[in-house]
């Protein structure tokens, strides 16, 4: 049964391929695995059960924060806040990530939870107050929301099953790096 096509907005522009991704898979695993002689990237291709790239809901809001400092003009500086989809975890880019269209299967999209703009909306709120406005002492600066879209981050789902090694790992597809923080934040 083919499943259905469909277009998505993604963060990131290439991902790592799957013949490259047990190199990264090698590098988070714990110390006392590596440790053994054994486990290389040859083993974990060989005990791995599944292996598939899935897409992970993320929202995105481009705010624009305005710091009035009378009698000067008001500073605008701009920011990009993400609120996790699935667990709500949020927080704000570093640099702003390159989004682009592309065309999944909808089987590989795990399904959202905070699923309206206006959900989303809520923690975007709380992460201006409680994260941006904290750096300012003594006036809060005024924020506008200028966009906020959802878009989707590609991970690799991996699952090993060997003697030393028993685990479920998620790899950003466009970094390389294992997702723990967010998987513990999608556990709870």
């Amino acid at each position: 049964m083919a499943t259905k096509k469909k277009t998505i907005l993604r963060i990131g522009k290439q991902s790592i391929s799957d013949q490259e991704i047990y190199k990264y898979v090698y590098k988070g695993m714990p110390f006392q695995a590596k440790f053994s002689r054994r486990v290389d990237e040859a083993f974990l291709r060989e005990h791995t059960l599944d292996k598939r790239l899935i897409y992970h809901p993320f929202w995105v809001a481009k705010v624009l924060v305005i710091a009035e400092r009378p009698p000067f003009p008001p500073r605008k500086l701009p920011n990009v806040i993400f609120v996790d989809g699935v667990s709500g975890y949020r927080g704000v880019f570093s640099k702003v990530p390159p989004i682009q269209k592309e065309e999944v299967d909808s089987g590989e999209i795990v399904p959202l939870k905070i699923a309206s703009q206006n959900e989303a909306k809520r923690f975007v709120k709380d992460v201006q107050e409680k994260q941006i406005n904290r750096s300012y002492i003594l006036k809060k600066p005024l924020h506008e929301l200028k966009n906020l879209q959802l878009v989707y981050l590609p991970l690799w789902k991996i699952n090993i099953t060997s003697e030393p090694v028993t685990d479920t790992l998620y790899i950003n597809a466009n970094t390389g790096e294992i997702e723990k923080h967010l998987q513990q934040q999608w556990k709870n």
